[in-house]
């Protein structure tokens, strides 16, 4: 009796190491995926013709991942480092490290930029995305960066302390919601034609939100172009968006 209790601890003893060691395997399935960074000195990168206008930069923190639900930046920005839930100001966006840590399947990322005028509101504003950099893949199919595609959330313009409702839909602004592809010197357009100021108002201020998202449903190939089942592909890579490019013209 006493061999067969002892017997029934050992057993017990093992079967916990074992439910220990498969979730610490799960951990570094789950989060064991790649580091989103910007490595370029000049995050965003201003080219100006005509007009003359000035940025502010904002990454919105969600310790979960899951994108921001309230899309506005009056009375939302982050009051102290390391609060969750609300817009980051990077008052000099050449960090390394814009978002640290690891990425999930399906998680999102937000974002937003400020545009403000200088001396004329006459202009339209272009911005698009470039300088795409996948690191550590096996075949230029399983890159990260075509895992990834990016959306255009919101468009509003502030006066006064007030911020509008989406403009984004008036008819007059190009926006885009798109894939990236394996291209590294593709240009990404994200929004253009955007009027630098509300008609009859002279101090607006342009605020551009867009979301990073990783698509749980990419896969990639192995080399005979047949396709995997899950994303573990990707794993350990990572993704760098080295450019924002601002155009301000008349």
């Amino acid at each position: 009796m006493r061999q067969s209790k002892s017997t029934y601890r050992r057993l017990i003893i093992v079967s916990s190491m074992y439910i220990v060691l498969a979730l610490s395997i799960l951990s570094v399935s789950v989060y064991a995926w790649f580091t989103l960074t910007n490595i370029n000195r000049a995050n965003l990168v201003s080219q100006v013709s005509g007009v003359e206008a000035e940025y502010q930069f904002y990454i919105y923190q969600n310790m979960m991942h899951e994108g921001s639900q309230d899309l506005s930046i009056i009375d939302n920005v982050c009051s102290v480092s390391g609060e969750d839930l609300c817009y980051e100001y990077i008052p000099n966006p050449t960090y390394p490290h814009l978002i640290d840590g690891k990425v999930a399947p399906g998680e999102r990322f937000s974002f937003a930029i400020k545009i403000i005028s200088v001396g004329s509101t006459n202009g339209r504003l272009q911005l698009d995305l470039g300088g795409l950099q996948s690191i550590g893949y096996d075949i230029e199919a399983n890159k990260i960066q075509s895992a990834f595609e990016y959306e255009v959330t919101k468009i509003s313009y502030i006066e006064n302390d007030v911020e509008t409702a989406d403009q984004k839909d008036n008819g007059i602004i190009n926006y885009y919601n798109q894939a990236f592809n394996v291209v590294n010197d593709s240009i990404y357009p994200l929004v253009s034609n955007v009027p630098l100021g509300v008609e009859n108002h002279s101090n607006s201020i342009i605020v551009v939100y867009f979301d990073l998202y990783f698509n749980p449903t990419i896969y990639g190939e192995d080399a005979f172009g047949t396709p995997y089942t899950n994303s573990n592909i990707f794993m350990d890579q990572i993704f760098r968006v080295n450019h924002i490019y601002m155009t301000v013209s008349t």
